[in-house]
């Protein structure tokens, strides 16, 4: 059944709360962190309604986060280029919205990206992620990016129009056979300013266990730790981060992984143990700490003499 994740919920909930608007009462069946997507289609009609924004959906979309897209938003910043992040996007997508199919099409000097809804009559859902596909680009390559072309297979007022025409900063034709983003092929091999391939190899790895708990038993400690191993650097990693990268509050994780007898802070450390004799190989005690996300360098020491038994100048020296 096409759904979405129940992080897309959150965030209709989390706009309507920025208007003062009080969110209606979740009646939606959940299972395994998902809602069917008739009932999030249903939800982006009442938000436009309740806010009387005939383009809810086009608001909604300029709001997205990474941890929307949970590991997925994290692995397309992890990307090296455009190219690898709508590979990524098509590949993993149903993860968080199994609700649409995306066809790449190849032209002269541009690339076509069709996006074809399970359902009719959702011009919210549709509007939704074509403006959160370009504002996830725009905040990874800059706001210079634009699209050359944008299409919808629906109708505009003139003022809808007019306001999607000067976000997008390019043609809008509205009616067309399909809901589509053209833009020039340069963009597909610009670096990204962001994690190294490190980092997208091992969130694959990460990305590819998420698709695979779709429909297997989801080991969180075996998640946690996947992440973890992910990040290029431990500095400001914590579990709020992790928790929203799964899906899920903090409390949830913490009480997910006391049922495997574990605690972040206890995978928090084993990572940090695994990485810090390279690190003291490389850098000082100081920035060895930062690194390893502790916000003083007595702190590190205190933890590195119960890994070790002595201090890390010790250990340092020990290394040369």
């Amino acid at each position: 059944m096409a759904s979405v994740s129940i992080a897309y919920l959150h965030s209709v909930s989390s706009y309507l709360n920025e208007l003062d608007i009080t969110p209606p009462a979740s009646n939606y069946v959940e299972n395994a962190g998902r809602i069917a997507m008739e009932d999030y289609i249903n939800l982006l009609n009442l938000g436009a309604e309740l806010s009387g924004q005939s383009l809810f959906g086009f608001e909604l979309g300029k709001r997205i986060q990474a941890k929307d897209y949970g590991v997925l938003g994290y692995l397309v910043e992890s990307c090296e280029n455009l190219s690898q992040a709508i590979d990524a996007l098509i590949r993993f997508d149903s993860l968080v919205a199994d609700i649409g199919d995306t066809h790449v099409h190849p032209l002269a000097n541009q690339v076509k990206l069709d996006w074809v809804p399970k359902s009719t009559n959702c011009k919210q859902m549709v509007l939704r992620n074509t403006t959160a596909w370009v504002e996830t680009v725009r905040k990874i390559l800059g706001e210079s990016y634009r699209p050359d072309e944008i299409t919808f297979a629906f109708e505009l007022t003139s003022d809808e129009l007019t306001l999607l025409t000067d976000w997008f900063s390019c043609n809008v034709i509205v009616r067309a056979k399909t809901n589509s983003i053209i833009f020039s092929k340069a963009l597909l091999s610009i670096p990204f300013t962001s994690e190294n391939r490190a980092m997208f190899r091992a969130l694959i790895e990460v990305t590819e266990n998420e698709l695979q708990a779709r429909t297997t038993h989801r080991d969180i400690k075996e998640q946690v730790t996947l992440l973890l191993k992910a990040k290029a650097t431990l500095r400001q990693c914590n579990q709020t981060r992790i928790a929203a990268a799964l899906f899920v509050s903090p409390r949830t994780l913490q009480r997910k992984l006391k049922q495997q007898d574990v605690s972040f802070m206890e995978l928090l450390n084993l990572e940090r143990q695994s990485r810090v004799d390279f690190l003291l190989t490389q850098y000082s005690i100081a920035e060895t700490a930062l690194e390893l996300g502790f916000q003083e360098q007595s702190s590190f020491t205190h933890a590195f003499k119960k890994w070790r038994g002595i201090t890390p100048l010790r250990y340092q020296q020990s290394l040369r």
